[in-house]
């Protein structure tokens, strides 16, 4: 990653003031009057994804507020570039008030971005508020508000699965579902068992997943790796099985489509927010579709389901009073449940709103396989928070020593190096 933020960034001003708000009505944080008659402009970075909401969001605060203009940048196609683009742009003299943060990056945003408090009582009323500890550091200033919330999952053809004679409940931990490539790959020659893609942060992502199943997450208490536990050992001697059955997909993308598509895999590693997308993509092959069943990341023997979160939030950089207000007010339409609710609709994220939920009753009708992950959010633990001006570089570090151990690399060797140079990274 390695980009540069200029100084002008990285302190916060002495005269900044949050909006003192008590919020009782339904629809969050309004910007006072005052302000709503000063600020004329509004500037927000999104990625690419993102962009219909915020220009929904737009449309909603240019009609309730005459003569403002809200600016959105929506070029990003990653949360790395949405950094990126913050930093080019104050290097320029431009500000933001708002932006989308990956979950991972909380850090990054805080320490270097000079990223605002959120009152969590600035929230709407209907905003689940179970999400907004996955945007907190130290467990009580909140920083991101999650928007967009995935946890990794297993996707299976069914078919595949009965053919092989796997009962998909063996999947629930690592034995089982070694147990089932191993019948897979006896039935079912010329397919993949298992596959588990790794970049774009996934390695990260389902080793602190199977690891944290035995509590021991990645990062420890006081912010330190923690790579070379006994659970992470584990994990990652059942990791090196997994890609004794075969080459791992790069891309998650790239493990959809050999998955979905050309059928050359039985069982895939994803997010949650790829199971509405794959089932309609599975649909539209008529008479050549396949039933898809999807199941959580297996745990550790003896281990429970603490899912590590992915995705996206909001976070708050305008340091001008009345920005900071106006800024609120834009990240509450952001997150009004039917702009939530149409998210998930099209990318099956965990919603964040309860009423967005209740919205939703006619796809989890259709798609049956999403509504038990709903019943995990109280397990949900929040992305490792990786401090220093080369923390946001770990999980990439992190999932590229997943790789190596995927394709034959010495487990123990690769996390020892891992740990020796995750420190080197924080210190």
């Amino acid at each position: 990653m390695g980009w540069a933020v200029p100084a002008a960034r990285r302190r916060r001003p002495a005269s900044v003031r949050r909006a003192a708000v008590a919020v009782t009505d339904a629809n969050g944080a309004t910007a006072s009057l005052q302000c709503a008659m000063r600020v004329r402009t509004l500037r927000m970075i999104v990625s690419g994804p993102l962009a219909d909401t915020a220009k929904a969001a737009r449309a909603h605060m240019e009609k309730a507020h005459p003569g403002l203009t809200v600016d959105i940048t929506s070029a990003a196609t990653s949360y790395s570039q949405i950094v990126q683009q913050i930093g080019a742009d104050a290097a320029a003299g431009r500000s933001t008030d708002l932006a989308v943060a990956g979950l991972d990056l909380l850090a990054t945003f805080v320490e270097r971005l000079d990223a605002q408090e959120v009152s969590p009582r600035s929230l709407r009323a209907s905003y689940d508020q179970r999400f907004a500890t996955l945007g907190t550091v130290g467990g009580r200033q909140l920083f991101v508000v999650p928007q967009q919330v995935s946890v990794p999952v297993l996707l299976y053809n069914a078919d595949m699965l009965a053919q092989a004679g796997v009962d998909p409940r063996s999947l629930k931990d690592t034995t089982g579902l070694l147990a089932a490539a191993e019948k897979i790959k006896q039935a079912l020659p010329g397919v993949q068992p298992v596959d588990l893609p790794t970049s774009d942060q996934f390695g990260q992502w389902f080793f602190n997943t199977i690891a944290g199943s035995k509590g021991a997450s990645i990062q420890n208490a006081v912010g330190q790796p923690d790579f070379t536990s006994a659970a992470a050992r584990d994990t990652a001697s059942f990791l090196a099985r997994v890609g004794g059955y075969g080459p791992q997909s790069n891309t998650p993308a790239d493990a959809m489509v050999r998955f979905a598509l050309n059928r050359k895999s039985a069982i895939v590693g994803a997010s949650i927010s790829s199971v509405v997308p794959g089932l309609q993509t599975i649909e539209r092959q008529g008479k050549g579709a396949f039933p898809l069943g999807v199941a959580p990341l297996p745990v550790l023997p003896g281990g429970t389901q603490h899912p590590v979160a992915s995705g996206n939030g909001l976070v708050m950089l305008a340091t001008d009073r009345c920005q900071y207000e106006m800024a609120t007010e834009l990240m509450m339409a952001m997150l009004a449940p039917d702009m939530v609710a149409a998210g998930v609709t099209t990318l099956s994220y965990l919603p964040v709103d309860i009423e967005a939920a209740n919205r939703l009753v006619s796809l989890y009708q259709r798609y049956p396989q999403v509504v038990p992950f709903n019943a995990l959010i109280d397990s949900i633990v929040r992305a490792p928070y990786w401090s220093g001006p080369r923390g946001g570089e770990v999980p990439v570090l992190a999932s590229e020593a997943v790789a190596r151990i995927m394709m034959g690399a010495n487990p123990t060797t690769t996390l020892t190096e891992l740990q020796k140079q995750a420190e080197a990274f924080l210190m």
